[in-house]
């Protein structure tokens, strides 16, 4: 595969062109990256201050559209950034203002500041298509699948802008409306252009996982605002403790075993097309599972990434409250937050297990995983123990599972089993 030339380097170019495995996250994205902090950081701060079933139910509505976004900047990035093309930087960092002015929105976005918000993302959105728009210019081959993209997301930008002139509720139906037809755009462009038009494998992986990791992050934070916010005695200390072992074994499930083999599995399959390997290269109906993995592996890290913002807030609430009777809503928020994840992290390993020859350590991380989010969601659905009691038996569950992964056999290589020969991602970056 060709590297790119002096010229190409200033212009958007297609990086599934090149060779695989060299594509890093940059220092823009990495910049990009710390805004998306701070409005997670007001997402999980709107929820802390009314901890209530309608106060979760705008969280779900002001998250998902923040979450996709996000995931809309780093598929283009995937695909299409030059590092060095100066209108890319000025476009991204026109982004960079809009997703400020996005995060001082969001504790009244709901309330008083719903214009500003939908307008916000209207714009951050209309940048990306701009920026889509130039790649149609620069990248002939590309054209197929910018096509979906523009369609659809031109589409949702037009309801997001139409929603201010609603009342709500019906203003919030169309918000999701809007989202439906966005989270549907990459789905309904086809297998044939995800295999033409696949993501870089190391960079994909990368992104999502330092977006994870700016999640905990978050969740790090709101243990902390938690015992800030009470007195240093002991059980509020065993309570911080406990919060901060959780988080480590939640790291831990994730970041060690690094299951992108979805991932993998789509992008040699577009490697062996361009070699003209016909023995190796998938036809459309042969593609079909190879696309739904890499379909769910991405989506799944919505329901992830949202579990562990809702359990950041939940030890914040935990921390503050730990001697007194907790909450039927806190006590499911906590117990409901660990067990998704841990159910989410199942499916992710489910993708990997079918990405290639079956294995031991993959057929059992599934099941591990998913016993103990079960184990977990019973848990707080049918006892009610004293608050430092559920910390101990969650953040227990938690370690067994990692205690049953370091037991399982040596699982092979991404390498081996896609048959990818490009660089992997670092375990743990």
């Amino acid at each position: 595969m060709a590297r790119p030339t002096r010229k190409d380097r200033h212009v958007p170019r297609l990086r599934s062109d090149e060779l695989k495995g060299e594509r890093r996250t940059t220092w823009a994205e990495l910049l990009n990256d710390l805004v998306y902090t701070a409005i997670v950081a007001q997402l999980a701060n709107r929820l802390i201050h009314h901890l209530d079933g309608l106060a979760l139910g705008q969280f779900f509505l002001l998250y998902v559209p923040v979450w996709w976004l996000w995931n809309g900047q780093t598929h283009y990035a995937t695909r299409f950034d030059s590092e060095q093309d100066v209108v890319h930087r000025i476009l991204g960092c026109l982004q960079l203002v809009g997703l400020l002015v996005l995060a001082g929105a969001i504790p009244t976005a709901i309330e008083t500041n719903a214009t500003v918000y939908a307008l916000t993302y209207a714009l951050v959105r209309g940048i990306l298509l701009l920026e889509y728009v130039r790649a149609w210019h620069y990248v002939p081959k590309a054209r197929p699948y910018i096509k979906v993209i523009l369609i659809g997301f031109s589409i949702s930008i037009l309801i997001w802008i139409a929603s201010i002139g609603i009342r709500p509720p019906y203003r919030y139906a169309l918000w999701a409306v809007a989202l439906l037809i966005e989270l549907a755009t990459p789905i309904t462009s086809g297998g044939k252009l995800h295999r033409d038009f696949p993501p870089d494998v190391r960079h994909l992986p990368e992104r999502y996982g330092l977006f994870t990791l700016l999640v905990l992050g978050q969740a790090v934070t709101g243990i902390v605002q938690g015992l800030v916010a009470s007195p240093f005695q002991a059980k509020n200390i065993a309570a911080t403790c406990l919060g901060g072992l959780l988080i480590f074994g939640l790291w831990w499930a994730y970041f060690d075993r690094l299951d992108d083999d979805a991932v993998r599995e789509l992008t040699q399959t577009h490697i062996e097309e361009e070699k003209g390997n016909k023995l190796k290269a998938e036809t459309d109906e042969q593609s079909k599972p190879t696309v739904r993995r890499y379909t769910l592996w991405l989506y799944i890290h919505l329901p992830l990434t949202v579990a562990l913002t809702v359990m950041g807030v939940a030890l914040t609430y935990a921390i503050k409250t730990i001697g007194q009777p907790p909450s039927d809503l806190l006590r499911w928020l906590l117990t409901g937050s660990v067990g998704v994840y841990l159910l989410a992290e199942a499916l992710i390993s489910y993708t990997t297990l079918h990405a290639g020859p079956a294995h031991i350590s993959f057929k059992r991380g599934v099941a591990v995983r998913a016993g103990t989010g079960v184990a977990v969601l019973l848990l707080g659905w049918l006892t009610q123990p004293d608050l430092l009691v559920l910390l101990c038996a969650t953040t227990g569950i938690v370690m067994a599972l990692i205690i049953s992964d370091q037991l399982s056999p040596d699982a092979p290589e991404s390498t081996e089993r896609t048959g990818d020969d490009s660089q992997q991602p670092e375990k743990g970056f």
